[in-house]
């Protein structure tokens, strides 16, 4: 599609942006239901936030998401926000709506949908869930929603408990609370339905969850959102247990798709997201040969 003077923009802003796979996943959404637009990525240092956003409004950008580290700083510099996303106090979408900025998060319906798209249902089931910061609350919210029965494991274990007294607050849940070792973790693992990571450990490869092979079980769901690389150490051992898992690229382009129908107003073309986002990663694994 050709850029004109017409073009909507759309994007991303965060530090670092460069190794994001969102302009491809969205570009192509764009193209696939015909609609002149464009996203980019900006990279923006948190001294600058304020003013990249005052530049976003002014330049008329339609929409952005925010990664890392703008998710809940990013607050404090919008107009509106949904009333959930406020509770939590994490951003990573936002709509120009007639000048007004407004702030969602999706990464709870994301996560949501990527599970329930690979033919798992977190409805009443026991999950164990590694990390209590941004992305952990937001999908933590999201599942007590569908009757989960939850437990949470956190390097600081005063901010699991945070999370616990909020969800306990808004949903009556008495949620457990652990530290991220193995001897605390062994029993929870063995006896949840679901394991999800939503911190940054196994990124690139690196300070993986410490949880052992053994532990895991054929009839769990081992969810990972971290998707440098796609399939981390974590999903690894769950396939070789033969549990079913979820990667962190399958909620990527859910809360993507998320995103963009905010956006547009438009049912998300997923099957030609997930194509893009596949073509980009090939392409790159090409590159570093």
């Amino acid at each position: 599609m050709e850029i004109s003077g017409s073009t909507l923009v759309y994007g991303l802003i965060g530090d670092p942006v460069d190794h994001s796979l969102s302009p491809a996943i969205q570009n192509a959404a764009f193209r696939s239901v015909g609609l002149n637009a464009v996203y980019l990525t900006f990279q923006v240092r948190a001294a600058e936030l304020k003013r990249a956003i005052q530049g976003l409004r002014s330049l008329n950008v339609k929409g952005f998401n925010v990664t890392t580290p703008h998710k809940m700083a990013v607050l404090r510099h919008l107009d509106e926000v949904e009333t959930e996303a406020a509770e939590i106090g994490s951003i990573n979408t936002v709509k120009n709506e007639r000048n007004v900025l407004v702030g969602f998060n999706t990464d709870g319906e994301g996560a949501l949908k990527a599970m329930l798209d690979a033919g798992m249902s977190p409805d009443g089931r026991t999950v164990l869930l590694l990390g209590a910061g941004g992305a952990g609350r937001v999908i933590a919210y999201a599942f007590a929603e569908r009757g989960c029965s939850l437990q949470v494991a956190n390097r600081t274990v005063s901010n699991a408990k945070r999370l616990a007294r909020s969800l306990h607050a808004n949903f009556g849940l008495n949620v457990k609370t652990l530290t991220l070792s193995r001897r605390a973790l062994k029993e929870s693992v063995t006896n949840s339905d679901v394991i999800l990571n939503a911190s940054s450990m196994g990124m690139d490869g690196k300070h993986n969850p410490p949880i052992e092979r053994k532990w895991i079980q054929a009839d769990q769901c081992v969810f990972d959102i971290v998707y440098r690389p796609v399939q981390t150490k974590l999903l690894k051992d769950a396939a070789f247990r033969g549990a079913s898992t979820v990667s962190g690229l399958d909620m990527l382009v859910c809360q993507g798709a998320c995103s963009f129908t905010l956006w547009s107003g438009k049912r998300a073309p997923i099957a030609e997201m997930r194509r893009a986002v596949a073509k980009k990663l090939s392409s790159r694994n090409a590159a570093s040969r």
